[in-house]
Order: C-alpha cells, then structure tokens, then sequence
C-alpha cells in the first residue's frame, strides 16, 4: 500500500511545474487586469452605471499588446523559476559543459527543419479536422487568438513567440516536468503526459490538440538529443515559422505526401547526426 502510494505520490509530484507555472500566470495576469480596470473606472468614471460598455471597454483595453504584454512578464518569470529547478536538479555539476559540436551538427539541424516543415502540415490538419467536426471549436480559437492580441504580428509578438515562450515552455514541460517522469516511468508514457499537460496549459481545443502532437516531438527531440537545447531550437523554429511567415496551402493529396515526406527525412537526418556527433 505504500508503494503505491508513494507512486501515486511521484505522479502527482510531476504536475508540480505546470500547476506553478498556471500559479505564476495568475499572479501575474490577475493584478494586472484590476489595475488597468482601476485605470479605466478613473477615467471613465460613467462606465459605473453602465456595466455593458465597461465590459467593453476593459476586453478592449487588456487585448493586443497589454495582453501579450502580460504573457511576457509571466513567461520571463516562469522561465528563470524553471530554469533555477532544472539546473538544480538535472543538470550534472562534474560532468565538463559540451561543445556546441557535442550537441549539433549539421545533419541534426537540418533534420530539425524537416521535422518542422511536416509538424506545420500536421498542425494544419489539425486545425481544418476540428473545424470541420465542431466549427464552435474554431470560433473560440480564433476569439482567442484575437483577443490575446496574436492575429496581427508585432515586433512584441515576435519575440514572445519565437524566443521568450519557447525558452520558457521548454523548460516547464520538457525540462522539469518531462524528467521527473521520467524517473518513475518509460520514456514513452513520460512524454505522453508531458504533451498532454503542454497541450492542456493552452486552454482550448484547437491548440490544445496540436500542441499535444508538437509537444511529443519536442519530447522525442529533447530525449533523443539529450539536451533540451534541441528541443528549444525546435520550438523556436516551430514558432518562427508559424508567426513570421505566410502560410503555404496546397491540396489534401499534395501536402499529405509532401507532410509524411517530410517527417521521415527529418527523422532520418535527426537520428542520424545524433549518431554522429562528437561524443564527449
């Protein structure tokens, strides 16, 4: 009985990252968005007998840059949190640092791009299944994503997305989180609950599923390589590719070979320069 309960013990000890992170993301966001309605309400002191345009007016107000504003502040805060506990506990103090060779080559780096090109078709069908199994899904993503400011690219966005959240989920899910589950189970269970949290964090349906698919690769990435430097490239590119450029439809029966393609020769690439890398 204590085994198993020292068990059950070990698996909830692994939500511990995740449930910071959302602890951290409220303290931040909460605070925040009573002092902009505080700022309005003195402003507007009016919008007191009428609660419908004060409603209004505060969506308007916490949306676009303030939102991603508050994203920022919280991932900064989160990210060096997370990368304190992951030093601390999983980084190896004797063993002398790698070389940047020890880690990539240029086989690995290009198995990443394909890796990404095809996570990015993978992602598209995703999102065009949803919409079509339940468009009220896709509703709320896209109000979503309006609100929280990431349908128009800013230079705030940008770095947001393709530097400040990678770094920072990384080191939440495929850095803590990921190895402390590793300790108590196989690899692949490991990286399914991780993917699973990952996805969950993004709060709606739509991201949530193909976060869970990304996140497995950036798991199998990040094991693979044995470094989560891997998996931050992949998630920067991954991002980078997603906010910065256009995106590239072509048919169902021209990308889905072009998709399966594209995995394997980046799967093969990857494996491939992790088995060639200089070894320490």
């Amino acid at each position: 009985m204590k085994k198993v309960l020292k068990k059950i013990g070990s698996v909830l000890f692994c939500l511990l990252p995740v449930l910071l992170a959302f602890g951290i993301q409220l303290a931040v966001s909460i605070p925040a968005v009573m002092l902009k309605s505080a700022s309005l309400l003195a402003k507007h002191p009016e919008y007191f007998s009428d609660l419908d345009s004060f409603q209004s007016a505060i969506t308007n107000a916490v949306s676009g840059d303030f939102s991603i504003l508050i994203s920022v502040i919280y991932a900064v805060i989160a990210g060096l949190i997370m990368c304190f506990w992951y030093w601390k506990k999983f980084v190896p103090k004797k063993v002398p640092k790698r070389k940047f060779s020890e880690i990539i080559n240029l086989k690995t780096f290009f198995g990443l791009l394909f890796l990404i090109v095809g996570m990015q078709y993978v992602a598209s069908y995703l999102v065009v299944l949803i919409n079509l199994i339940h468009p009220a899904w896709y509703d709320t993503y896209t109000s979503i994503m309006e609100t929280a400011g990431f349908s128009d690219i800013s230079p705030l966005l940008a770095v947001y997305s393709v530097i400040i959240a990678p770094i920072s989920e990384e080191l939440i899910f495929r850095g803590v989180t990921m190895h402390y589950a590793k300790r108590i189970m196989p690899f692949w269970v490991a990286n399914i609950l991780q993917a699973f949290l990952f996805g969950a964090f993004h709060g709606n349906v739509v991201q949530g599923t193909y976060a869970f698919v990304v996140g497995l690769f950036c798991g199998y990435v990040c094991n693979r390589g044995g470094s989560i430097y891997l998996s931050i490239l992949f998630h920067m590119l991954f991002n980078a590719w997603g906010t910065l450029l256009p995106s590239f439809y072509m048919s169902f029966y021209l990308m889905l070979p072009i998709t399966v393609l594209a995995i394997w020769i980046g799967s093969y690439l990857y494996n491939k320069g992790i088995n060639e890398r200089a070894i320490v």
